[in-house]
């Protein structure tokens, strides 16, 4: 007899399908904006799945394919973008629409008893179960993912800025850092506290700051230049500017930036020659070298 009741109760909840079905996605939508985002057309079919296999459960009394179905709903709820409490409140709507038809059938069935109803509730608890875990698994799943993504990404533009902003040891004491590209501001800070960690790491004197592959800079810029020169002054370095072109030289003109306190040189080969004079070095011909040194042996 209790087999029979629960074929008639899954009879009754899918000729009642299409009413069951209306009522949810209008109630749920008017509850959460989640849901009110979806499309009727994309949302209702999804609510005839869950009062469709509900029916099927009870009438077999077979829970696995309720549960896989919580399961799947659970993740695919994570993907669209749903909060928990969105997915509660249609869990709770859907609990109380089973409820009120659940009354309607034992109205029109006197053997329908606690015990069935009791199932039933249990068959409802163990589905909002399967799909609340379901869905907090495939969240943090997602977190995790997001997280490790994110840092990914931060050490990825980490290692593009240091590429982008690179400081070699020419010679003893002398640094080069070509820059190469737009510079924004962004971008101009970091580089002023790259060069200023490197100077203070390597007690530099001289750094030569080649500017020629910059298209263009703007007053952000230019004060950040200038800022950087300052700040390299006060730990005891020289900065010597190369490479300014003609466009970048009339807008330092007409930004009226003052490059008194820089030296500036036309190329980096004599940016590099300048270098070596201030600390007593110089760049010559080794053919040069080799007549001197025959000089010497000649006269001895």
């Amino acid at each position: 007899m209790a087999a029979d009741i629960f074929t008639q109760l899954q009879d009754f909840l899918l000729a009642r399908c299409d009413e069951i079905v209306f009522k949810l996605g209008q109630q749920v939508q008017q509850q959460s904006t989640s849901y009110a985002r979806l499309d009727t057309a994309e949302l209702l079919p999804s609510m005839r799945m869950t009062v469709e296999t509900l029916a099927e459960a009870i009438g077999t009394r077979d829970m696995l394919p309720l549960l896989a179905y919580a399961e799947a709903l659970g993740e695919m709820r994570v993907h669209t973008g749903f909060a928990l409490d969105d997915v509660l409140t249609a869990m709770e709507v859907f609990r109380v629409l089973v409820w009120k038809a659940l009354e309607e059938f034992a109205a029109e069935h006197p053997d329908c008893n606690v015990e069935t109803v009791r199932t039933v509730e249990d068959m409802l608890m163990q589905f909002r179960q399967a799909l609340v875990t379901s869905f907090n698994t495939t969240y943090h799943q997602l977190h995790f993912q997001w997280r490790d993504q994110t840092e990914q990404l931060i050490a990825q533009q980490q290692t593009i800025r240091e590429l982008g902003t690179p400081i070699l040891p020419l010679y003893e004491g002398i640094l080069v850092m070509p820059l190469v590209g737009a510079i924004d501001s962004f971008r101009a800070g970091q580089m002023m506290e790259k060069l200023l960690t490197t100077i203070a790491e390597r007690q530099s004197d001289i750094v030569i700051i080649d500017i020629t592959g910059v298209p263009v800079i703007d007053t952000a810029v230019a004060n950040y230049l200038l800022q950087t020169v300052r700040a390299a002054q006060l730990l005891g370095a020289r900065i010597i500017m190369v490479g300014i072109g003609p466009e970048i030289a009339q807008t330092i003109v007409q930004l009226g930036v003052d490059l008194s306190k820089m030296t500036v040189g036309a190329t980096l080969q004599s940016g590099i020659e300048l270098a070596l004079r201030y600390v007593g070095r110089a760049i010559r011909p080794i053919a040069s070298l080799t007549d001197q040194r025959h000089a010497r042996l000649g006269r001895a």
